[in-house]
């Protein structure tokens, strides 16, 4: 019998040591002074937005202990107050810890117990709050003495020597940490570091091919340092503060510049599938809403490959049929597709066709007689063609609504005297195949059809015919 006794107590104690030793949850002591009686929000940063993962109640003297039985994701935390002030924090291998601070000022007086990499994190941002205060400061100090060219180098010579500070402490942070989200992060942050590209002397003019080197460069590696398959980044403000910037800032915004990148990028990603699909429905929504011409190429190439192609097993039936109608009305219209004919009946009760005309350039004017746009755009658009229809421009405007009489009463107070047409029967399917869900609406064709700009402004328009036809 004792040694039954013995056996299970033997049993218990192992089983709590096993229990201290390797928690399965997490438990973070909070203790904030200045604050009692209320509730604190326990959150984390993911893309743009900060989501609540818990929230506690403060008691009298300002304690609290966020817990739970199964372990947080990997991040950047954020401890948040009732007046939305917060301050943050890393959760990863180790979630048992403490942190204290006080309301006066919660960064400053921020202290972490029982977790080194939290105290490292909080070392690393004050370091940095102060090397970018030392920045802006040279930075002030080159505005002022612009005209001067001996302090001008000296602050040089200052920036160059606080950069390298700043590398000495990442590289340290990096070299000590191995395996932590600290050391993810910062290596996520770093920029890229150009090498001083040789010139040959024959070339002419040198700063446009170092700027074309530059781009390069920065093109082929400014992600390079981003760790895609820790998907410990995802609840950081950085990896989408870096995809922003390489996607929209650092590539020509141009389909062929920007799609072969994605290829590059989203195969670096497939090592982690939360990463992967995190990445993916970035640019596809990033791609969606652009507003830059002809991008929308991008989303239709990221909607086909990875959506359409079966790839994102996360998306639901009837988000997937959205962006498969998107698609399908997007695709036909793309810049340098050749334009959908369109056989129209003209106010007179005449055909035409749009792959019919002989112009150098045509425009494609989708309107209506009571839109507000309309009415201004319309008679714009009208001295635009008064101006170049002898250098060979012609308008093909296409009435979208069924009330002929108003369309023939306005033609004639109006005297729009280009191609008239209009489809009271919906047999072109103009609205899906030119993606027409408001007016006006603008396309630019080339003598060969060939879209070469679309929904762009008639003031934009008139520029561009400006430049196009040497006026």
């Amino acid at each position: 019998m004792n040694k039954i006794i013995k056996f299970f107590s033997l049993l218990i104690f192992a089983l709590t040591l096993s229990t201290h030793v390797f928690p399965q949850g997490y438990r973070i002591e909070v203790k904030i002074e200045g604050l009692r009686d209320t509730s604190i929000y326990l959150a984390y940063h993911f893309g743009d937005k900060k989501l609540v993962k818990d929230t506690i109640y403060l008691d009298k003297y300002g304690k609290g202990i966020f817990e739970g039985d199964e372990k947080l994701d990997g991040g950047i935390y954020l401890v948040a107050l009732p007046n939305m002030n917060f301050f943050e924090m890393i959760v990863d291998k180790d979630q048992e810890f403490s942190v204290t601070t006080d309301t006066t000022d919660l960064f400053k007086l921020l202290k972490f117990n029982g977790s080194d990499q939290n105290n490292t994190f909080l070392s690393y941002q004050r370091f940095m709050a102060e090397q970018q205060k030392a920045s802006g400061s040279l930075a002030n100090r080159r505005k002022l003495n612009k005209e001067n060219r001996d302090s001008l180098d000296a602050i040089a010579e200052e920036m160059k020597v606080l950069d390298g500070k700043v590398k000495d402490y990442w590289n340290m942070i990096t070299s000590e940490n191995d395996g932590m989200l600290i050391n993810s992060l910062i290596n996520a942050m770093r920029p890229p570091e150009p090498p001083d590209f040789e010139i040959p002397g024959d070339i002419v003019n040198k700063d446009s091919m170092r700027w074309v080197l530059g781009y390069q460069y920065n093109k082929n590696h400014f992600l390079d340092n981003i760790d895609f398959s820790d998907q410990r980044l995802l609840r950081t403000p950085v990896l989408l503060a870096k995809l922003d910037r390489y996607f929209n800032n650092i590539l020509i915004q141009k389909p062929d510049s920007v799609i072969p990148e994605i290829t590059k990028i989203v195969n670096r990603c497939r090592a982690n599938e939360k990463m992967f699909q995190y990445v993916v429905t970035y640019l596809l929504n990033n791609f969606l809403k652009s507003n830059i011409m002809g991008m929308d190429e991008v989303f239709v190439n990221v909607a086909e490959d990875y959506y359409l192609s079966g790839e994102a097993d996360w998306i639901d039936s009837a988000s997937l049929v959205k962006i498969r109608d998107r698609v399908y009305k997007l695709k036909p219209n793309l810049i340098g597709n050749v334009a959908r004919d369109l056989k129209m009946e003209t106010e007179t009760g005449e055909w035409v066709a749009l792959h019919q005309i002989d112009a150098k350039y045509i425009v494609l004017y989708f309107w209506e007689t009571d839109c507000g746009h309309c009415k201004k755009s319309t008679p714009a658009l009208y001295d635009i063609y008064q101006k170049h229809k002898e250098n060979g421009l012609e308008i093909f405007a296409v009435y979208t609504q069924n009330n002929k009489q108003e369309w023939l009463d306005y033609l004639n107070e109006k005297g729009f005297d280009w191609i008239n047409t209009w489809d009271p029967n919906h047999t072109t399917y103009f609205r899906l195949f030119y993606d027409i869900y408001s007016t006006p609406t603008v396309y630019l064709l080339d003598e060969h059809k060939k879209i070469i700009a679309k929904r762009i402004s008639v003031e934009a328009l008139g520029k561009m015919l400006d430049s196009l036809l040497f006026f």
